[in-house]
């Protein structure tokens, strides 16, 4: 009676009375918070239970799952609340959770039973070790199996409540933020792992963080052993190892690390690509075009790792990359001192500083306000690194069509700001100051005849760029002018960088510039296009040895080469100081004159001789005689290796009473995405798609969709090729497109591909990879094998 009053209802389930507590504790409840009235007029038993675990236990729902379970065991109030219950309901409460939430979660109430609560997510990860279905420790772990029994009560886990318990713990892990919430569950499983003596297998997890650790160490191992004899072959178990390190749920949080094993496999890649052998023109075009790139992966590199292992390796790899590219160093030198003049072609890709304002700035000034941006410093790896994705602030590069790809600066020697940059902003070999710069630039005569009689040519230097933190306002009204035809801007950002101690990682970016995107945007809103050229380039210190008597880093006042690296300049675009004919500088990296720094320049290396010297227009705006550039990163930059896969094994059902002989499903590390297919297709499978009724039907059903078979056919080979995942560049380059308008075909391609909404082809807009779900285009299009779409494939194809 008393609960009819209470919960204002006129009928109580029957069954209620087999829990003799349960009316009490529910007038008990509604008395501390009055329960909303029951539309009903009936207290049925699952509603009595949602108020007693909501009320007491702190669950949402009255049958919780596993999942839900698990979280609430990590929770610090969840012993104490559990023991405040009378007995009787305590006793009841566990049963009607071990029912709801099924055999593993039983599992989960006997750690909680024997006083392990805490430990109850974090041995749902060990499990995913213990129960792994890599032969690797199979006997040991099997042992390991029988040890954890003591954790939940002395009651033997099934390979299948094992393999469920692991499931669920990684789902709980997987929510947002539960990595950072949970971080001493993962620490805990290092622990447990270590308690049951299999350690050593930590590396078949995809989340413990020892695990992380061992797959990062056996990456170093393979990659230690592959960087002395670099081939295609070596790359390919490089690139195993480093899927292994990718795969695991530790790699995001430590985006750093996971980042150089990246590019330590870019670097192995890069080895087994040839080099020009020589030639001023071929070294600057390489450099340009591959070695920048060389240059970012090895760069991103120093610093190594936390594991000592790795960082040797790492250290190995930068070494072999040095030695192959000294040859290369040491031609260039050579064509330098041979040719002091540079002679280059003046209708090809290598512009001298000293002819940017005649060839480049003066004739895009014809048709369009500009504003050529330099960055004192700026190396070519650092410039593609800024610029990798310029549409993201509404820039396209442009290239010459003569040409077809973007143009290369060629600094003056020696490559020091007073000698290159001067010579770049008066468009003439001249050494001085920013106050020569200044005249020179306003002073030149093709600028001036592209520019308003009102309105002549402008240059800004550091100093004048800001004021009181921000952007000057004279600054953004010139830039925002259109009738300003020519202006200049000098950012010193990267020189600055390069002065400072090398004991930061740097990545560099458009929104770590603090006044560089407040810029742009500015030039954008005035339909400017923008130059972006550097006066020379650099290298970053690493174990370089100190020469004596350099007044430079990397020059010095000379006419005889007399220690290792020196070469000496006599004429043509070299200008000493005061007058002097000839200086000396170095050609090598692995010296220097001044004291330690993070860069130095000066020298003749082709990363300091080489200028970036690339042409971005907003988009929208079109530059006569030039096209948009097609992706510039070399074909290795992002090649992937599809690595082969074990078949996951059939399943057998387990023998009472056992449990080695369970199966267990493929550890998650070598886990396919294509796995589970109805059939493997063979031979031409894109054929067979192009042909199939399926598509045929919805080529007619998007007949407005502007993709051609063969495009398809591209698109599509060009994923397979890559284990189904690219990079928007690499697939830009593939298709031999700007980038620019790969959207736009991807769009169509997806309207295309993904039958009544499913996920089959997916492009993420945040790092721009495309990806495609073979496996679900082969059900969705009647191909290989595939059968019709069931409801939950269909569901899960669209989450």
């Amino acid at each position: 009676a008393l609960v009819h009053e209470r919960f204002e209802v006129k009928n109580v389930d029957a069954r209620l009375a087999r829990y003799g507590w349960m009316p009490q504790l529910l007038c008990d409840l509604a008395g501390e918070q009055p329960p909303e009235p029951l539309a009903s007029g009936f207290l049925d038993l699952e509603t009595a239970w949602q108020v007693v675990l909501r009320d007491r236990l702190g669950f949402e729902t009255a049958r919780p799952d596993v999942d839900e379970l698990l979280q609430w065991t990590q929770r610090v109030e969840t012993a104490t609340r559990l023991e405040q219950l009378p007995s009787e309901a305590r006793q009841d409460a566990l049963a009607w959770l071990s029912e709801t939430a099924g055999s593993t979660g039983r599992c989960v109430l006997a750690c909680l039973a024997a006083g392990r609560g805490a430990d109850a997510l974090p041995l749902g990860l060990v499990c995913g070790v213990v129960f792994a279905a890599d032969p690797a420790g199979r006997t040991e772990r099997a042992h390991a199996a029988v040890r954890l029994e003591r954790y939940v009560q002395d009651v033997p886990v099934s390979p299948r409540d094992g393999e469920a318990w692991a499931r669920s713990a990684g789902r709980v892990l997987r929510r947002s933020g539960a990595l950072e919430q949970f971080s001493g569950a993962l620490d805990r499983a290092d622990a447990l792992l270590r308690e049951l003596r299999i350690a050593e297998f930590a590396a078949l997890s995809d989340w413990l963080p020892l695990g992380f650790e061992q797959r990062l160490q056996t990456f170093g191992q393979v990659l230690r052993e592959q960087v002395r004899h670099p081939s295609p072959e070596g790359a390919t178990q490089v690139e195993c190892a480093a899927q292994a390190v990718h795969e695991h749920q530790l790699a995001d949080p430590a985006a750093m690390r996971a980042e150089r094993v990246r590019m330590a496999c870019r670097l192995m890649r890069a080895l087994t690509r040839p080099v020009p052998e020589g030639g001023l023109t071929s070294v600057l075009l390489w450099q340009a075009d591959e070695g920048a790139f060389v240059d970012w992966a090895r760069y991103r590199l120093l610093g190594g790792d936390e594991q000592a292992e790795v960082s040797m390796a790492y250290a190995e790899l930068r070494a072999a990359v040095a030695r192959r590219r000294a040859p290369l160093a040491r031609a260039l030198a050579d064509e330098i001192a041979a040719d002091p003049a540079c002679g280059c072609d003046p209708g090809g890709r290598v512009v001298p500083v000293e002819a940017v304002l005649e060839r480049v700035v003066a004739p895009l000034a014809d048709r369009h306000p500009v504003l050529l941006l330099v960055l004192d410093g700026l190396s070519v790896s650092i410039f593609r690194e800024l610029f990798s994705r310029p549409e993201r602030h509404g820039w396209v590069e442009w290239v010459p069509q003569t040409v077809g790809a973007p143009l290369v600066g060629l600094a003056a020697f020696p490559t020091v700001t007073e000698v290159s940059r001067t010579s770049l902003l008066c468009g003439a070999l001249t050494r001085g100051g920013s106050a020569r710069e200044k005249s020179g630039f306003g002073a030149y005569p093709a600028l001036i005849a592209r520019s308003s009689g009102n309105r002549p040519p402008r240059l800004f230097h550091k100093g004048e760029l800001a004021r009181e933190g921000n952007l000057a306002s004279e600054v953004r009204e010139v830039l925002g002018d259109p009738q300003q035809k020519v202006t200049g801007v000098v950012y010193n950002a990267v020189d600055d960088h390069l002065s400072g101690p090398d004991q930061l990682h740097q990545e560099w970016s458009l929104e770590g510039l603090r006044w560089l995107l407040p810029l742009l945007r500015e030039v954008r809103g005035a339909g400017r296009v923008v130059i972006v050229t550097s006066d020379h380039g650099h290298v970053l210190e690493e174990d370089t040895a100190v020469l004596a008597g350099g007044t430079g880093d990397r020059w010095r006042p000379g006419d005889r080469a007399e220690a290792r690296g020196e070469v000496v300049l006599r004429g043509g675009r070299t200008i000493g100081p005061e007058g002097a004919p000839s200086v000396v500088c170095l050609w090598g990296e692995d010296t220097r004159y001044g004291e330690r720094k993070t860069g130095y320049h000066g020298g003749l290396s082709p990363q300091e001789v080489t200028v970036p010297l690339s042409v971005f227009a907003p988009v929208g705006v079109s530059i006569p005689a030039w096209q948009p550039a097609l992706p510039v990163e070399p074909q290795w930059w992002d090649q992937t290796v599809l690595v082969e896969r074990p078949a996951k094994p059939a399943a057998r059902p387990a023998r009472r009473g056992t449990q080695a002989e369970s199966p267990a499903p493929q550890i998650a590390m070598f886990e396919d995405s294509t796995a589970g297919r109805s059939a493997e297709i063979t031979g031409d499978w894109i054929a067979v798609l192009l042909t199939s009724p399926v598509y045929d039907s919805q080529r007619k059903l998007t007949a407005r969709v502007d993709i051609t078979d063969p495009q398809m056919r591209t698109l599509l080979e060009a994923l397979s090729e890559r284990g189904g995942k690219i990079s928007g560049a690499a697939l830009a380059q593939r298709l031999k497109m700007p980038q620019m308008r790969l959207p736009g075909l991807l769009s169509a391609a997806r309207r295309r591909l993904n039958v009544d909404q499913s996920l089959i082809l997916q492009v993420d807009e945040r790092s721009g990879t495309v990806e495609l779900n073979q496996s679900l285009l082969e059900i969705q299009f009647k191909i290989g094998g595939g059968g019709t779409l069931s409801a939950s494939q269909a569901a899960q194809g669209r989450e």
